[in-house]
């Protein structure tokens, strides 16, 4: 106990509250902001996912706006800040994380869309459920995260300092909107694919590796300024007068669809690509909207609420199982009520909605009585789950590649036949 009020007496004379930034790392605790960012992303996820296949809704405008300023930039943009602010650095650990989430993104792929589709395939002999289970094989967020904890091990190998792995970020952004321009995509679909996990091709490639570590490298260089604050109101106070206004200016070309220079590309084109200046104006949303959250929390007495403390802690949980439900519930849908994307669902304001709180269910129970984690399981009953996953995925892959004459992506909107 001594041990701890000395160190916060050693910390109190590091902090000198008339300048914004210290020489040394004191803002190292708890930071109660990015996890209002999270949850927000995680509220958003869920919803999202019921909402992309409709145009209707109580909240589907201010859905439209939100995914404006909250984008899969978010959860990419607190993936760097909560590797900063992690307490493991060493490379063997990045390493044994990126294994980690490529693995479970590939057994989320699995529950999700290829082997729903694959049983309907079976019952139905429509060949668009065979297409569609080759998105076993597809770029998700988790896969982004595994392959970029991969990188980032091999940078801490490299000794590199964050501005470098800043300016890598960078020209890794500006390189995949050239190499758009310039290459060929392959004939072979399956080598398409593995080029689609890094560079945007006619697969499915949703978040390219290369246009999108930008968000990580970014976030992680920001992380190091962070660690050095010692007056977060100063900070927030500056940031929300110099970027609240050039945020406020993007977010309204961006819902209005008039962000210039970049017309040439199509929306989707342009979401996946995520040109430089772009990232750079989502980088500053990002860190705007978690100064207008730490002004909220500050009101708040400084009480994070419950549920913002559980959305952020449990995101890759939500993310998954709400996932997994919706695309489920889908296929069957599209298996007994026929090829249109079903319209039966008259109220998806209120499907998101219990949908969110049965995520919350789920999540409970497992921390409550089953206690299941990756982490929980002995390395050889690990070792051999995930050789398991991976095992089916090749078998998949190598039933349903010759069977495919169309290849289901986010081009031909997954084979729906409605947009």
């Amino acid at each position: 106990m001594k041990d701890k009020d000395s160190n916060s007496k050693q910390l109190e004379t590091k902090i000198d509250n008339n300048h914004i930034f210290s020489k040394e790392n004191v803002n190292l605790g708890y930071q109660p902001e990015f996890d209002y960012l999270k949850a927000l992303s995680v509220f958003l996820i869920v919803i999202t996912h019921i909402y992309l296949s409709y145009s209707y809704g109580c909240l589907f405008i201010l859905l439209f706006i939100l995914l404006s300023i909250i984008t899969a930039s978010t959860p990419m943009f607190m993936m760097g800040i909560g590797m900063k602010y992690s307490r493991h650095h060493e490379p063997k650990y990045y390493l044994s994380r990126g294994i980690v989430l490529l693995t479970i993104s590939q057994f989320l792929n699995l529950i999700r869309d290829s082997l729903p589709n694959l049983i309907a395939w079976f019952i139905t002999g429509n060949k668009k459920f065979i297409s569609r289970s080759l998105l076993v094989l597809q770029t998700d967020i988790l896969t982004f995260a595994g392959i970029s904890f991969l990188f980032l091990a091999l940078l801490k190998k490299m000794k590199l300092s964050d501005k470098s792995i800043l300016i890598i970020g960078i020209i890794m952004n500006f390189s995949s909107l050239i190499l758009y321009k310039i290459i060929k995509t392959p004939n072979n679909f399956l080598v398409s694919i593995f080029l689609g996990y890094f560079v945007l091709t006619n697969a499915e490639s949703y978040f390219p590796f290369c246009s999108y570590f930008i968000f990580v490298a970014f976030s992680y260089w920001l992380g190091g300024i962070y660690q050095k604050i010692s007056n977060k109101d100063k900070f927030y106070n500056r940031i929300l007068l110099f970027c609240l206004p050039i945020v406020t200016i993007f977010i309204y070309l961006r819902i209005t669809n008039n962000i210039p220079f970049f017309n040439q590309y199509k929306p989707i084109e342009f979401y996946s690509l995520m040109p430089g200046p772009i990232a750079l104006m989502y980088c500053l949303v990002n860190l705007t909207v978690s100064a207008i959250f730490y002004k909220i929390h500050r009101f708040l007495k400084e009480k994070t609420p419950e549920f913002i403390i559980h959305c952020s802690k449990n995101f890759n949980q939500y993310y998954m199982i709400s996932y997994a439900i919706t695309m489920q519930m889908n296929t069957f849908l599209k298996v007994t009520k026929g090829e249109n994307y079903p319209a039966e669902m008259k109220y998806p304001t209120l499907f998101s909605f219990i949908l969110f709180f049965l995520c919350r269910i789920l999540i409970d129970m497992n921390d409550k009585y089953i206690h299941f984690t990756i982490t929980t399981l002995r390395k050889p009953m690990r070792n051999y789950i995930f050789t398991l996953i991976w095992i089916m995925t090749f078998i998949i892959v190598a039933y349903a590649y010759p069977k495919v004459e169309v290849y289901a992506t986010v081009w031909n909107n997954y084979l729906n036949e409605n947009e």
